[in-house]
């Protein structure tokens, strides 16, 4: 039976996509942060015969499928020395683990592997990955391929090879620049709208990545509900210069989506597997274009009321022209302005001079709500629109009991 999405029955644990297993081996490997250049050691025992053809042909196979994302490094090796430092007792009893520093060909910390020449059995090929960890900048290591003497790899295995190395290169690096769009301006509009003001850092930026679970040609023996075919996601922030780096498991079909925030509009791109960069041509970078939101400025004129009210005029149609009149600032007061949306952050306005606090706020519905020690707590709430809002709030005196 097929049942709906309304259906109440518990749903069984659905099985692991073969994209999830593959990310959870990569992180077990390398944690999330991953890397983006990194070491490839090649131990090669060169004084068995055919072993540095298939060093170099698996060295050039890999200069072209991982270009300049990694640093082949060959180290060489001799099975005949190996065999002088275990003839002798006191050099095979020597502590197991530490590197070798006079047969070092690049800086290996000691705790990642064991030294090829303190072995019991020499590895005729090797190979390691080194990469430096970004959360705390310490050297780590894991052996990618090792194949102990007296067996021996021919030119044939190189691809076989290659293909266990491979997988763990698999993740990608993509940098996502945002820019905001020129807004569309109406036809009597004189100047087009300023936008080097508007901030694009702390953004949220998530590429969701849409790997099938199965096909339809496989036989098996449970149904996955389509509510439980999610995309793997993958999440950054924007820095200051609005730029976000995110290194994700890429699909056929990749999302980009940036969330909306009080500056712009959100919004979602696609990005073909067949889009990205290979690993030898480096980082892909994409643009994402974002309309922003229409610009208000706030300024909230608070003062203290006078004694004797301004008389009101015809002309402002029996309102107090504010503006016009001498006001007594109170520039003690905090002045909190909240959108009227779901989530609305607050935001505390900075007093600039005499009696404004101002922000720059994308048009909408706000509360505004004015305090001040000794003075009664005001609260409106106001339609912003585009261009410059002025609003007065003349303070009453807390009455003394």
């Amino acid at each position: 039976d097929i049942f709906g999405p309304n259906d109440k029955r518990p749903m069984a644990m659905a099985p692991k996509a073969p994209a999830e297993v593959q990310l959870e081996q990569l992180d077990e490997a390398f944690g999330p942060g991953y890397f983006e250049h990194g070491r490839l050691i090649f131990t090669v025992a060169r004084d068995i015969p055919g072993m540095m053809k298939v060093a170099h042909k698996l060295q050039q196979k890999t200069h072209e499928k991982l270009g300049s994302m990694v640093e082949i490094i060959l180290e060489h090796v001799k099975h005949e020395l190996w065999l002088k430092l275990h003839e002798s007792t006191t050099s095979s009893s020597l502590q197991k683990g530490q590197e070798v520093a006079e047969y070092q060909v690049t800086d290996i910390p000691d705790g990642i592997r064991q030294h090829p020449y303190r072995r019991d059995r020499l590895p005729t090929l090797e190979v390691m990955l080194l990469w430096e960890d970004p959360s705390n900048r310490s050297v780590r290591g894991r052996c990618l391929f090792t194949m102990p003497h007296p067996e021996v790899p021919k030119l044939e295995d190189v691809d076989d090879i290659f293909a266990e190395i491979e997988p763990f290169f698999a993740k990608r690096w993509l940098k996502v620049q945002l820019a905001l769009e020129t807004p569309q301006q109406g036809d009597f509009a004189e100047t087009p709208p300023e936008l080097g003001g508007l901030s694009l850092s702390g953004a949220d930026v998530m590429v969701l990545a849409c790997h099938p679970r199965g096909f339809a040609s496989e036989a098996s023996e449970s149904v996955v509900h389509v509510s439980q075919c999610q995309p793997l996601s993958f999440k950054a922030k924007t820095d200051d210069a609005g730029q976000a780096q995110i290194c994700f498991l890429p699909a056929s079909l990749n999302k980009v989506q940036v969330a909306e925030t009080a500056v712009f509009h959100g919004t979602e791109v696609s990005l073909m597997g067949s889009e990205l960069k290979s690993l030898d041509e480096g980082v892909t970078n994409l643009t994402v274009r974002l309309l922003p939101k229409a610009q208000a400025s706030l300024s909230v004129h608070v003062f203290c009321m006078p004694k004797k009210l301004p008389e009101a005029t015809e002309e402002m149609f029996g309102i107090i022209d504010w503006a016009a009149e001498d006001r007594q600032a109170i520039p003690a007061a905090k002045v909190d302005v909240t959108p009227l949306e779901t989530n609305g952050t607050q935001l505390s306005l900075q007093h600039t001079a005499e009696d404004s606090f101002e922000a720059s706020l994308a048009e909408g519905c706000f509360s505004v709500k004015v305090a001040c020690d000794g003075y009664e707590t005001e609260e409106r709430t106001l339609m912003l629109l585009v261009g410059p809002n002025h609003v007065y709030f003349p303070m009453v005196p807390r009455s003394v009991e």
